[in-house]
Parts: structure tokens; C-alpha cells; sequence
């Protein structure tokens, strides 16, 4: 079973959703700290007002201690009906004065250390159970100070818990109220912000199915800079699938013209043969028929090479490669055939240069521009192959050159000879008018370009110049 591809909106909704979570939690969990602290310290400052107002009533008259319970202390504490309040107010001699005597654990030591000093008292706060209930408990240590002694008094002041975690859940529901009502929006508003950021690719989608499968033309679509170099993408790949369609519809067409002249002249000739009752001119037309075949032959060759040379551009990547040992490779195996022509093929490069390209594609380069000056050669003659180093003004150039010494070429027709399918008129050897064409196609594959110079005394030379590449003197 194949597994389904991934939804971006999906991954973008489940990240999203993380996100909200992890910070909406992070939230709710500080609101409820932040609610917990703020019913402590609210119902805190009730205690202290309270411990404070009894403790302004609590005073010391010829060494006796004079307690005066002010009304307003307990109507403080109760502002939470729902509460309990408990007090004690404990002499010096730990024993009770008035109020609860049994509240628990009184931190006599800790109160000791925050006695008041200059007259400021110091709160000491702690919990306690008492008679089952949590006790939120307040206790001050005060010094009574009159003209014959002074002695410390304790007053501690509980409260049960019930109001403040009232207070603390309330306060926390209203602040969860609002992270649940954030979430929302947030998660609306993301969505929303997700489906706008992904339309440009739906608009994408959509404009491709659109489009007829011959219709190549690049995309021209209003999108995000970050999915610019998609359609880019889409577009060179358009670019090349065309020019890839425009080679192969020409290809066709050309290869059709071109095997259809030579099987329409086999035809006539072989049909001329058999009605033919002179065995002379039956000879020759057998010959011609001989000489249609061999060209057709070579037609379709070259054309086979150039459908292979073609296929070879789009899919081979380019590897280094020593264009020196390319070209005496070549010269070595055409120069049995150039002897059976009459010709010689002289090589005299004198350096090593390392490329990067297709070593087929570059040897049938090299073969056709040979090939094509041996042909145009006349008996007894030789075609010079150099491969050298051209020191110019801006940079070096690899130069691989050709010299024949044939007919030579006008300078009109210099503008055609790389031409497809061009023959020159006054020219009296076979061909098929495609090894110079495919040659230029597979020079300007390597960066590389054609030029064209007159031979002294007689014949041409083509020069392929290379950009600057690695060279050692041999």
C-alpha cells in the first residue's frame, strides 16, 4: 500500500494547534498562580488591618496590660461571610488573655525574631488546621513599654481559606474564560491566515490543469516570493520539455524529407534496372542504386546520431575529460579510411587539456569536421589536426583546429555550411549536408563556438575554441 502524501494545510493546522496549546497552557497555568497569589495577598491585608487595630488597643498602665477589642477589627474580617475568624491575645508568660486558648502551633521563636523595632511591627503569617478547617494565621510580637517595666505581648489572628479560594477561582475562570475565547479566535484567525498563504498554490494547481498538455508557454501568475522559484522551476522545465518537442517535431520532419528523396531514387533506379535490356546501362544503374543506398545509409546514421546526441544533452551530466586523448583517438581511427581516399591526417597538438563534457558527443564532433575536410580534400593532400593554446588579451583559449586543402569555401557560404541539410552548389562529393550541424550542436553544448578561416595557398580551416580550461605543456 502506497502511503498517502502529507497536507501541508494539515501539518500547518497540527503545528498551529500545538503551538496554542503549549501557550494557552503556559497561560492558564499563570493565571492560576497569578489568581492564587492575588486572593492570598488581598485576604492577607485583611488580617494585617485587623492585627493591627488590636494591636493599637493593647497597652501597658502600671504594669498591667490593658486590652480594648475594637469592633472595626472583626467587621474587617468579616467581609467574608463565608469565613471563620479566630484570635488570641497571649502574655508574656505564654499564657492566654483573652480569645481562643487552643489554637495550634504558635510560632512563639518565629515571632520573637520579627519583634517590632522602632515601634514598627513586623507580620509573621503561616497556616495551620484547626477544628478540621485549613487557618490562614497572622501573629505579631508586640512590646508594651511604660514607666516602670516593659514586658511582649503575642497577638495571632486566624481565618479559614473558603473566601480566597472563592476569590482564586473565580478570578481563574474569568482569566480561562478569556484564554478559551483567544484560542478560538487565535485558531479562526490562523486558519484563515493558512488558507490565504496557501491560495497562491491552489491558483498554481488550478492554472496547470487548466493548460492544455501542448500548451508550454511559462506560467505568468501573481504568487509569494518564496514559491517563485516553484513556477520558475515549472516554467525551465516547460522550457526544455518544448525545445525538447520543437528538436524532435523538426527532427521528424527533416529525417522524413530526407530518407524520402533517396528511397523515391532507389525505387526509379531499381525499377529502371529490371526494365533495362542494355547490360551496360544496367550496370549503371545498378551503381546509382549502389550509391543511394550508401547515402541513405549515411543519412540515417547521421541522423541516428544526432536523435542519440540529443538524448545525451538532456540526460548525461558532463564529466572531465582529456580532449587531447579524444582527438588522437579519432585521427587514429579515421586515418586508414583518409589513406584509402588519398589523404593523410597529420596530428601535432603539443598540449593536454582536461574538459568537462561528453566524450561521445566531442569524438563525433571531432570525426565530422574531419571527415568533412578529407572529403573536400584532393588526392595526395593532408588535413593538419593541432590542439593548442591561443594567448589573448583578456584570457587563454583551447584551440582545436582543422586545415584542409580543398576547394575552399566562399565567404557566403561560410554564413551556411553549419546549416542543416545544406549542400553547397558547386560541390561534386556525396553527403548528407548534417556533420557540420551536428557539430555545432554539440560545440555550443560545451560553451564552445565555431571559426572559419581561408587556407593558404587553397583549402579552409575550422577552428572549435574552447573556454579557459585546464592546460599542461606535453
Amino acid at each position: 500500500m502506497t502511503r498517502a502524501n502529507p497536507s501541508i494545510r494539515r501539518q500547518l493546522l497540527w503545528m498551529t494547534l500545538l503551538v496554542l496549546i503549549v501557550i494557552n497552557g503556559f497561560v492558564a497555568w499563570s493565571a492560576n498562580l497569578y489568581a492564587n497569589r492575588a486572593a492570598r495577598l488581598s485576604y492577607d491585608r485583611l488580617l494585617l488591618g485587623s492585627v493591627l487595630q488590636i494591636a493599637e488597643n493593647i497597652n501597658s498602665l502600671d504594669g498591667n496590660i490593658v486590652i480594648d477589642l475594637p469592633r472595626s477589627a472583626f467587621e474587617t474580617l468579616a467581609m467574608a461571610p463565608s469565613d471563620r475568624a479566630f484570635y488570641s491575645i497571649i502574655g508574656p508568660d505564654q499564657h492566654v488573655l483573652s480569645g481562643y486558648t487552643d489554637l495550634p502551633d504558635i510560632p512563639f521563636d518565629d515571632l520573637d525574631q520579627v519583634r517590632d523595632q522602632g515601634g514598627q511591627i513586623t507580620p509573621f503569617f503561616y497556616n495551620g488546621v484547626y477544628r478540621g478547617e485549613e487557618v490562614r494565621f497572622l501573629g505579631v510580637n508586640k512590646q508594651l513599654i511604660d514607666s516602670n517595666s516593659s514586658s511582649d505581648i503575642y497577638i495571632v489572628v486566624g481565618q479559614t481559606l473558603s473566601a480566597r479560594q472563592e476569590l482564586a477561582k473565580e478570578t481563574n475562570w474569568f482569566v480561562l474564560r478569556f484564554v478559551m475565547l483567544f484560542f478560538a479566535v487565535t485558531l479562526l484567525l490562523l486558519m484563515f491566515g493558512i488558507w490565504r498563504v496557501l491560495r497562491p498554490l491552489q491558483r498554481l494547481r488550478k492554472a496547470i490543469d487548466e493548460r492544455s498538455a501542448l500548451e508550454l508557454k511559462p506560467l505568468i501568475l501573481p504568487v509569494p516570493k518564496e514559491i517563485t522559484p516553484l513556477v520558475n522551476a515549472i516554467n525551465r522545465s516547460n522550457t526544455q520539455l518544448n525545445s525538447t518537442l520543437e528538436r524532435l517535431k523538426r527532427f521528424t520532419s527533416e529525417a522524413a524529407h530526407q530518407i524520402r528523396t533517396p528511397l523515391a531514387g532507389l525505387s526509379s533506379q531499381a525499377q529502371n534496372a529490371l526494365d533495362e535490356k542494355d547490360e551496360t546501362q544496367r550496370q549503371q544503374q545498378l551503381s546509382h542504386i549502389v550509391e543511394c543506398s550508401n547515402l541513405l545509409r549515411e543519412t540515417v546514421n547521421q541522423l541516428l546520431n544526432q536523435a542519440t546526441l540529443a538524448h545525451r544533452f538532456q540526460s548525461q551530466p558532463l564529466k572531465s575529460i582529456s580532449l587531447d586523448r579524444l582527438t588522437k583517438e579519432v585521427c587514429r581511427d579515421l586515418v586508414v579510411w583518409a589513406l584509402q581516399k588519398g589523404v593523410e591526417i597529420e596530428y601535432s597538438g603539443k598540449v593536454e587539456v582536461e574538459i568537462d563534457g561528453d566524450d561521445f558527443a566531442l569524438k563525433q564532433m571531432i570525426r565530422n569536421i574531419i571527415e568533412n575536410a578529407v572529403n573536400y580534400s584532393s588526392r595526395q593532400s593532408v588535413v593538419e589536426v593541432s590542439l593548442h593554446v591561443e594567448h589573448g588579451k583578456s584570457r587563454d583559449e583551447v584551440v582545436l583546429r582543422v586545415k584542409d586543402q580543398g576547394i575552399g569555401v566562399s565567404d557566403e557560404e561560410k554564413q551556411h555550411i553549419f546549416e542543416r541539410f545544406y549542400r553547397s552548389p558547386n560541390s561534386q562529393q556525396p553527403g548528407t549536408g548534417i556533420g557540420l550541424a551536428i557539430a555545432k550542436e554539440v560545440a555550443e553544448h560545451h560553451h564552445a563556438s565555431f571559426r572559419l578561416r581561408d587556407n593558404t595557398p587553397r583549402g579552409l580551416i575550422v577552428e572549435v575554441v574552447f573556454p579557459p580550461v585546464e592546460v599542461t605543456a606535453s
